[in-house]
């Protein structure tokens, strides 16, 4: 095969399809986005399940002010639902469940206002790094130097504290904070806003799984989405037109979009090579994810009986949440497991996780109906669900982000100013880059 198009865009996540959904909204029909897997919709999936219906083993939320996701599935006809069941979220540390106070009073224990001060303190913290080049914030390069788990460890003085901390760290991002950059949690945090990322981030969830907003995409651009279809070279994005090298062909563009995560980027061959920071951004990038379990159940029996439907232990680094459906049709647990078990065989994962089911909804969730897990470290081609910058990588190559390289411009969830790490951010980087494409080919025609 070999093609020409317009635009061509790497990667059929939801970035990369609505980059091209966003380009034919502005009437660029000659595009083609090429996708290395057998489906569409990136770090979004359903799973369907033997006694009917699905789970969704990627992204599944949304909140009110992730108002391009709402918007764009609204546009594709895929309705909201309530997401996850109200109540408080119970941190288990040394054997012991507490709920996290935001506002502790007089009557408070030490830790409690300990970690509530600690919070106050980074939210402060948050709001002086910019969100468009958290690189220039002030004091960058010591924001940058120190680990998240290094600074929780300076502001806090409980050890009840200093855990509920990192374990609210580790909620958020999957992994050990004491190898995420500070400056990188901060620019996070701020992108989303610190309330919302605590209190409404989960508010919303989607009828058909959020990769349903993909899949209808990708049925309205037709044959302009190309599955099984990995690039393994770009040259001559310098020049007047790029190549493309995919597994079923080559492609030839006047424009390019990448979307995909830096750190699978590396998967591809550029000639000539892209510039020294660019590279940095590729090879050092790092991430981190959970592993995604569901145990479904008959009938939510739990439900009135247990203090919360939301736990998270600290000392086994182990989430569940109750998301069982409205009208009680059956019983639905999610469970994120931290990346440290992926070394263990999967069914020693799973007892060692039924055995925390039991311990927190009651002895017969020891038996659920029908057990499904995935672990997104395993993908070749996302490597990971969230990522987390090592100390010192922002400051060096964060201004590489969303500099175009020639012909070649960047989306993906990582390079938005707004929810990065989130389906928004990835929509909002997607549309971002397919107008910038779309302001250089006009630029072009009318010269």
């Amino acid at each position: 095969m070999s093609s020409h198009a317009e635009v061509a865009i790497v990667g059929a996540g939801i970035s990369g399809l609505s980059a091209a959904w966003e380009l034919h909204n502005l009437g660029i029909e000659s595009l083609v986005v090429l996708e290395a897997n057998s489906r569409v919709g990136g770090r979004t999936l359903n799973h369907p399940l033997v006694s009917g219906g699905y789970v969704e083993q990627g992204g599944t939320w949304a909140g009110p002010t992730q108002t391009a996701l709402l918007n764009l599935a609204k546009e594709m006809g895929v309705s909201i639902k309530k997401g996850k069941l109200e109540g408080q979220t119970f941190y288990g540390f040394r054997q012991k469940w507490t709920m996290l106070e935001a506002s502790p009073t007089s009557e408070s224990d030490i830790a409690q206002k300990d970690f509530a001060q600690a919070m106050t303190t980074f939210e402060a913290l948050c709001r002086t790094v910019p969100l468009e080049t958290p690189w220039q914030a002030p004091n960058a390069n010591i924001l940058d130097s120190m680990t998240m788990g290094a600074w929780i460890e300076q502001n806090t003085t409980t050890d009840e504290a200093r855990a509920w901390f990192e374990g609210c760290v580790r909620q958020i991002l999957s992994g050990d904070p004491n190898k995420v950059s500070l400056l990188w949690m901060l620019h996070f945090v701020h992108t989303a806003g610190f309330n919302d990322l605590l209190e409404t981030a989960e508010d919303f969830s989607f009828v058909g799984g959020t990769q349903q907003i993909s899949l209808n995409i990708a049925e309205r651009l037709g044959e302009r989405v190309l599955l099984n279809a990995s690039v393994t070279e770009i040259s001559g994005y310098d020049d007047s037109l790029v190549q493309l090298i995919c597994e079923r062909g080559v492609v030839y563009a006047q424009q390019v979009i990448v979307a995909m995560m830096p750190k699978t980027v590396a998967r591809i061959q550029f000639h000539p090579p892209l510039p020294p920071i660019h590279r940095q951004l590729i090879a050092e990038w790092k991430t981190m994810s959970w592993i995604k379990f569901h145990a479904i159940y008959e009938k939510p029996w739990w439900q009135g009986q247990i203090i919360s439907g939301h736990f998270l232990s600290i000392d086994s680094k182990i989430e569940v949440i109750d998301i069982s459906p409205q009208d009680g049709s059956r019983g639905v647990i999610v469970g994120l497991l931290a990346p440290d078990y992926a070394t263990l065989p999967e069914s020693k994962r799973q007892e060692l996780c039924l055995a925390f089911l039991g311990e927190t909804f009651g002895e017969a969730a020891r038996q659920p109906s029908e057990w499904v897990e995935f672990d997104w470290n395993n993908q070749p081609w996302t490597g990971g669900c969230i990522s987390a910058l090592p100390p010192g990588l922002l400051t060096t190559a964060g201004s590489g982000l969303n500099s175009p390289v020639g012909r070649i411009h960047w989306a993906g969830t990582e390079r938005s100013s707004i929810w990065a790490n989130y389906i928004e951010g990835a929509i909002r980087a997607g549309q971002k880059a397919a107008r910038d494409v779309a302001a250089k080919l006009r630029s072009v025609s009318t010269t």
